[in-house]
């Protein structure tokens, strides 16, 4: 089969690179090729599909019914084993077609460069348990996507994507409570971050150029794309004073305001490291398993990746959104778990709860169910016209 052929077959660009490097595949690398002997040892050893294990099994036996899909696992699982973590999340999967090797294959791409996720989790320190909690997510996401995202047994492109971050060793999963941990720098659009001296207030002041929107969304976001009536938020330090745009009570003000240094400290900036918090599906937020998730979370930040200077834990999510607590008031464990943070705007797509709060493909908003609390909350906001965004907090250590 020719690189056109093959292209042609998948309905996708294979960068010549990309050909060139891994076809025709030298012997010494076909022993790194997926098999079901590899799919079998990875199971015994880390339990990594659970009883998904013989759908994984049919989804690669399938392939040899379709040689253009198995041409290109064996070509971007030895990629997936080389490439950077950026490359790995850019993947261009070949178009879905309703039978196990399509939805298995996005799967079968990762299995091979696994070895290399358990070397250098314990080069960092993970110890067995912990190796095997980080892998346990793929069998996770499996559950997920057939339970709660797309209905089928298998792996879609964009969790795929996703999941690349766990083969790559950049997110890490403590094993508790389904809250996993990725240590990232905060982006240049988002706030800085003052504490006051005297009580510890944390307040998030906005600069850096970034504009909002009227209704105080950031602009650009879903809905907020308008230009009229928005504004541009700056940042500077004086020898005495910080001067920015505060958010209060999840607000961000229309008018700058000035901190004194002798009343507020720069705690945290763009730029400076935290934890970020990734949750999966039907995560535990009782105070008790986030307290611990937390804990370990943070432990293993400072153990195992001590090059990074961790400073806070951050989450941006739905889950951020204070439509939540007002719906399930605040005493419900989801609403404890985002008040422990000092949340601010993000730019937001306004899409992230689908597939949570409403399982399965997305209805018209009419046709959405009303089954609790969240449900009937998020169904108004829709059907009123407004957004349900995403929002980031942090909390200090």
């Amino acid at each position: 089969m020719t690189l056109t052929e093959l292209t042609e077959a998948l309905q996708i660009s294979i960068p010549e690179t990309v050909w060139n490097t891994y076809y025709p595949i030298a012997e010494d690398r076909k022993k790194e090729l997926c098999s079901l002997e590899l799919i079998d040892r990875l199971d015994a050893q880390y339990d990594l599909f659970g009883d998904y294990l013989d759908a994984v099994k049919e989804g690669f036996l399938d392939l040899k019914n379709d040689p253009a899909r198995k041409f290109y696992l064996d070509l971007y699982s030895l990629y997936m084993r080389d490439c950077s973590g950026d490359e790995a999340k850019r993947f261009d999967y070949p178009q879905p077609a309703d039978t196990p090797a399509s939805n298995m294959l996005p799967l079968l791409v990762h299995l091979p460069a696994l070895a290399l996720t358990c070397e250098e989790l314990t080069r960092r320190g993970f110890t067995n348990e912990e190796v095997r909690n980080n892998l346990s997510i793929y069998r996770i996401y499996l559950w997920e996507v057939e339970k709660h995202r797309d209905g089928f047994i298998g792996i879609p492109p964009y969790i795929s994507n996703w999941m690349s971050q766990f083969t790559k060793c950049e997110i890490y999963y403590p094993g508790h409570g389904g809250l996993n941990f990725q240590l990232v720098a905060i982006p240049e659009n988002e706030p800085y971050f003052l504490q006051n001296r005297e009580n510890g207030e944390l307040l998030p002041v906005f600069g850096n150029g970034i504009a909002f929107h009227r209704n105080g969304a950031v602009l650009g976001s879903a809905g907020a794309e308008e230009t009229e009536g928005s504004f541009v938020t700056h940042f500077r330090e004086t020898e005495d004073a910080y001067i920015g745009y505060p958010v209060r009570s999840i607000q961000i003000s229309r008018e700058s305001e000035v901190f004194p240094k002798d009343q507020w400290e720069l705690v945290l900036k763009p730029g400076d490291w935290v934890i970020s918090t990734h949750i999966f599906f039907g995560a535990d937020f009782s105070p008790e398993t986030v307290d611990r998730a937390f804990a370990e979370g943070q432990r293993m930040a400072r153990e195992y990746f001590p090059e990074y200077n961790i400073k806070a834990q951050r989450c941006s999510s739905w889950l951020m959104n204070p439509l939540i607590n007002k719906a399930l008031g605040e005493d419900a464990k989801l609403s404890g778990f985002s008040s422990r943070f000092v949340r601010y705007p993000r730019l937001s797509a306004g899409k992230g709860f689908w597939g949570y709060v409403f399982p399965g493909k997305q209805p018209a908003y009419e046709d959405l169910p009303e089954n609790s609390r969240l449900q009937r909350a998020f169904k108004q906001q829709l059907l009123a016209g407004g957004q349900i965004y995403e929002y980031s907090g942090v909390l200090m250590f």
